[in-house]
C-alpha cells in the first residue's frame, strides 16, 4: 500500500532589478569620461600653444567639470549649492493666511504644488472625480484612484499570486497607454482619530445600560485610535496633456481621461485594490490637508461624522507656515522625514518584501511608501534594454578576466534575460521608491529615522534621506501628481549619462 502526498509548490520570487547607469570606467560614466578626456587633450593643446600659465587655469575648469560631471562627490556639491542659493533667498520657507505679506489670504499649496488646480468631470457611468491640472511644460493632468484594500492576512498564496500578476497587468497596460507620464502607489497609513467608533457608540447607548457595560464601552473607545489605524492605498495615473489633446484644451483632455476611468479601476481593483474609487475634489482636498496639518485630521472627520458639510477648498489645503531643512521638513502640527531609494535589493524577494515598511506603526503620526514608475514605450523599452545590456558588458569586461566581479556578471545576466523578455513582447518599467515619515515633534523624529531605516534594511533595500529635497520629497509623496523628474533643472537624458 502507498500514499500520495502533496508536494507544495514552491513560493514564487521576483527580482532581475537592473540599476540604470551610463557606461564608463568605474563609478565615472559616459560624460565625466567625455569632459575628463576632453579635457585632457584641451589643455595639452593649451600648453604647447601658451605654456605652462595658459594651462594651469583650463586644467582647474576642466577638474571642476570632472567633479560635477563624474564623481558623486560633486554631485553632492552642486546640490549643496543650489539648497544654500534657495537658502539665501528664503526660497526654502513659505508664509501663507492673514498674518503673511502675500495679497492672497488663502493657504495654499507650497512649492511645486502652489501652481496646481483642480478640476471634475464624470465618467461613462456618471461618476464623479477630480484631476489634478499642473500647468508645467504644457500640462500634466492626474487621476487618482484610492483603494481599501484586504491585504495578504487570511489569503492563500493563490489568490495573492493573482493579484501579483493582476498588478503587472497594471503596469503592462501603463506602458501602453498613449500619454502617461508616471504611474504610482501611495500607501498611507495614520493612526485612526477613533471618531467614528465613537460617535457609532454615543448614538446606540441606552439609558438603561449597565453602568459596567458603559465603562466598558467607554474604555474600548478611549484605547481605539492606539491600537487601530487608516490603512488607504492610492494609485494615479498622470498624463500629459499635449499628448491627449493636440490643442491642449481642457474638455477634450477630460472627455479622455473620462473614457480611461472605468478601465483603470477594472484593473485596480483585480490586482487587489479590493473596494475601488475615484477620488473626488472635497476628498483629495482633506486628504492633503491632513498630510501638512496632521493634527487637522481628527476635526475633519468630525466634522463629517456630525454631518457637516466641509467648507475646505482647494486654496485653503496648504499649510500656513512650512520650512524646508537641510535633513528634514516641517509643516504646521508635523515634522517629515523623506528618503529615497537608491539601490534596489539585489536578491530575490517575495511578495510580502515590503511589508514591514508599509505596516502602520506607532512611531509615526503618519506614513506613505510611494511607488514610482516611468513606463516605456515598446519601443523605448527595446531601445533601453538594449543599452543596458552593452553597458553591463563593457562594465564586466572593463577591467580584465581575471578582475569580473560575481555581481558584474549577476547584472550582464539579467539585462541579458531582460532583453530576451522584451523581444518576447514584454514590458519594461522604471522604478523608485520615496518613504516619508511625519511626527509630532522634533523630539519624536530620531526613533521614527531608527525605525524606517531598520525595516528597509530587512526588506534589502539601500535608502538615502533626500538631504536638501526633503519639501519636494513630501510632495512627491502625496497623491496630487507631483512627478519628480518633470521638475528637474538638469534634462532626464543628461542625467542618464552622468
Amino acid at each position: 500500500m502507498s500514499t500520495a502526498q502533496a508536494v507544495k509548490p514552491p513560493r514564487p520570487t521576483y527580482g532581475n532589478f537592473i540599476p540604470q547607469r551610463s557606461p564608463g570606467l568605474g563609478n565615472v560614466g559616459m560624460l565625466g569620461m567625455a569632459v575628463g578626456m576632453g579635457g585632457g587633450v584641451l589643455a595639452i593643446f593649451a600648453m604647447i600653444l601658451g605654456g605652462l600659465q595658459a594651462m594651469l587655469p583650463v586644467a582647474a575648469i576642466v577638474v571642476v567639470l570632472f567633479l560635477i560631471t563624474g564623481t558623486p562627490l560633486g554631485i553632492f556639491l552642486a546640490e549643496v549649492i543650489g539648497f544654500m542659493r534657495s537658502k539665501r533667498a528664503a526660497e526654502n520657507q513659505w508664509r501663507s493666511g492673514v498674518f503673511s505679506f502675500n495679497s492672497d489670504p488663502s493657504v495654499r499649496l507650497p512649492g511645486v504644488l502652489g501652481t496646481t488646480t483642480l478640476l471634475t468631470r464624470k465618467d461613462v457611468f456618471g461618476g464623479e472625480f477630480v484631476v489634478v491640472k499642473n500647468p508645467h511644460r504644457g500640462g500634466l493632468y492626474t487621476v487618482i484612484v484610492r483603494c481599501m484594500a484586504e491585504g495578504p492576512s487570511m489569503q492563500d498564496q493563490d489568490q495573492i499570486n493573482n493579484w501579483v500578476a493582476g498588478w503587472g497587468a497594471v503596469l503592462t497596460n501603463s506602458s501602453q497607454e498613449h500619454g502617461l507620464v508616471c504611474a504610482k502607489a501611495i500607501s498611507d497609513t495614520a493612526p485612526d482619530p477613533g471618531g467614528r467608533l465613537e460617535a457609532q457608540v454615543s448614538s446606540q447607548r441606552s439609558k438603561s445600560s449597565p453602568a459596567i457595560a458603559d465603562a466598558v464601552m467607554d474604555q474600548i473607545v478611549a484605547s481605539y485610535p492606539a491600537a487601530s489605524s487608516d490603512n488607504v492605498t492610492y494609485v494615479e495615473f498622470t498624463y500629459r496633456g499635449r499628448a491627449l489633446s493636440k490643442r491642449g484644451r481642457d474638455d477634450e483632455i477630460l472627455s479622455e481621461l473620462a473614457r480611461k476611468v472605468p478601465g483603470m479601476m477594472g484593473l485596480v481593483e483585480q490586482a487587489g485594490g479590493g473596494s475601488v474609487e475615484m477620488l473626488d475634489a472635497s476628498s483629495l482636498t482633506k486628504i492633503v490637508r491632513s498630510a501638512y496639518d496632521p493634527a487637522a485630521q481628527k476635526w475633519i472627520e468630525q466634522g463629517e461624522l456630525a454631518g457637516i458639510e466641509s467648507d475646505l477648498t482647494w486654496k485653503d489645503a496648504g499649510p500656513v507656515a512650512d520650512q524646508n531643512l537641510w535633513d528634514r521638513y516641517i509643516h504646521d502640527s508635523g515634522v517629515s522625514v523623506t528618503w529615497e531609494m537608491r539601490e534596489p535589493p539585489r536578491a530575490a524577494v517575495h511578495e510580502l518584501a515590503l511589508s514591514g515598511l508599509m505596516y502602520p506603526h506607532r512611531d509615526f503620526v503618519r506614513k506613505r511608501v510611494a511607488l514610482l514608475y516611468r513606463p516605456h514605450t515598446p519601443e523605448e523599452a527595446m531601445k533601453t534594454a538594449d543599452r543596458d545590456a552593452q553597458t553591463a558588458t563593457f562594465v564586466a569586461t572593463s577591467g580584465g578576466k581575471r578582475k569580473v566581479s560575481a555581481r558584474a556578471r549577476l547584472v550582464e545576466r539579467a539585462t541579458e534575460q531582460t532583453r530576451g523578455e522584451i523581444a518576447e513582447g514584454h514590458s519594461l518599467v522604471r522604478f523608485s521608491m520615496l518613504i516619508t515619515a511625519t511626527v509630532s515633534s522634533s523630539e519624536d523624529l530620531q526613533q521614527a529615522v531608527s525605525t524606517i531605516e531598520g525595516r528597509a534594511g530587512a526588506a534589502q533595500l539601500r535608502l538615502r534621506r533626500s538631504f536638501g529635497s526633503q519639501a519636494p520629497g513630501f510632495a512627491a509623496t502625496l497623491p496630487v501628481g507631483m512627478v519628480p523628474w518633470e521638475h528637474t533643472v538638469v534634462p532626464t537624458k543628461v542625467m542618464e549619462m552622468m
